[in-house]
């Protein structure tokens, strides 16, 4: 199907992911930006992404969609959808995976709540022969998931020359989190290790291997050690500091998200789950030891994007998943600090 750009006023874009899924979308958005010169083109996010593209020239208007489904929740969503039919989509472009039969009827419903004339997205796995426009997909994946991104707008007709990605932040970002750093003894000539304990309950890394972990690099070196995460991971920073008796530096829920950029941008390493500021490191080429457990590897290796990044995942036969939520963790746990360890040693050094 070929999309006519001189008939395409307005366009949605949905994406529904995380923080990572939508860094790595930028140069996808960007092509499609240049391909439909005309027209207004709306974003459809989820409220944490929002930061990340608030300032992009690219985007038109954001609409902030929540998955939860609290009762406020809800009712915003219905307003959103609201004012989204309102605008008589001529184009509407789903970016994400339809990772299961549920997930692909919720995203043909809420194309037909809005109304958009034309339908584009990935059948994955044949759960999208809805769309009007669309490009294959398996559920595991076979390449990398911005590959799948420009992809995408290639078939909206678009060209994808600038594959760069980049995180900004500002001056003003990077003198908070200088100041922050120094009311808690940081300072400039500090090697500071920034560790990420949280992301999704099912990719969280044992929060005692990072105790164990964090113990053993501060035998061998002379560092300093940061904390990031969201508000209802602030137990897990608690323990870590309680457990270890080590001077570290709890800054969970104190950054918004150019400035956790920033401090990422500072760090000598960082030690991340498989989560967004993983992304946000390896696309600032900040050194990075990123354990990978159920996530899909292939899709989302930091790799792809910097030299400095380390990954270790241990195989089994239940992963890769989808699951929130994983009363075993075998895939995590099988990765024992020893190796985060001696990964983190020899990027210290």
């Amino acid at each position: 199907m070929n999309v006519d750009a001189k008939k395409i006023k307005e366009i949605l874009i949905i994406n529904l992911g995380g923080i990572g899924d939508l860094l790595l979308s930028v140069p996808a958005l960007k092509a499609i930006r240049k391909k439909f010169i005309h027209a207004r083109i709306s974003l459809m996010i989820v409220p944490g992404a929002c930061g990340i593209v608030k300032n992009m020239p690219c985007i038109d208007e954001i609409f902030l969609f929540d998955i939860k489904f609290g009762v406020k929740e809800i009712w915003n969503n219905l307003k959103i959808l609201a004012a989204l039919r309102k605008k008589g989509f001529d184009l509407a472009v789903n970016m994400r995976t339809l990772v299961s039969k549920t997930s692909a009827l919720k995203m043909k419903l809420l194309l037909k709540i809005i109304g958009s004339e034309i339908k584009a997205g990935r059948n994955t796995q044949g759960r999208g022969k809805f769309f009007d426009l669309k490009i294959g997909e398996t559920d595991l994946g076979d390449k990398y998931e911005m590959d799948y991104d420009i992809e995408m707008a290639q078939a909206l007709g678009a060209e994808v020359i600038d594959r760069e990605l980049s995180f900004d932040f500002s001056e003003q970002d990077l003198l908070r989190v200088k100041r922050l750093l120094e009311d808690n003894g940081i300072y400039a000539n500090d090697t500071i290790i920034g560790i990420n304990p949280g992301g999704k309950r099912s990719r969280r890394w044992p929060v005692e291997n990072f105790i164990k972990t964090i113990e053993k690099i501060n035998e061998h070196h002379n560092c300093k050690f940061v904390i990031t995460g969201v508000a209802q991971e602030s137990g897990l920073a608690g323990k870590i500091k309680t457990i270890t008796g080590i001077n570290i530096i709890n800054l969970v829920n104190r950054l918004n998200l150019q400035e956790l950029g920033a401090l990422i941008k500072t760090c000598r390493l960082y030690i991340s789950n498989d989560t967004g500021p993983m992304h946000i490191a390896a696309i600032l080429k900040t050194p990075l030891v990123a354990i990978f457990g159920p996530g899909h590897l292939r899709r989302f290796d930091p790799r792809n994007i910097s030299d400095k990044a380390v990954v270790l995942q241990e195989q089994t036969a239940c992963a890769p998943c989808n699951k929130a939520y994983c009363r075993d963790l075998f895939c995590l746990k099988r990765i024992t600090p020893e190796k985060v360890i001696e990964a983190s040693l020899n990027l210290l050094t």
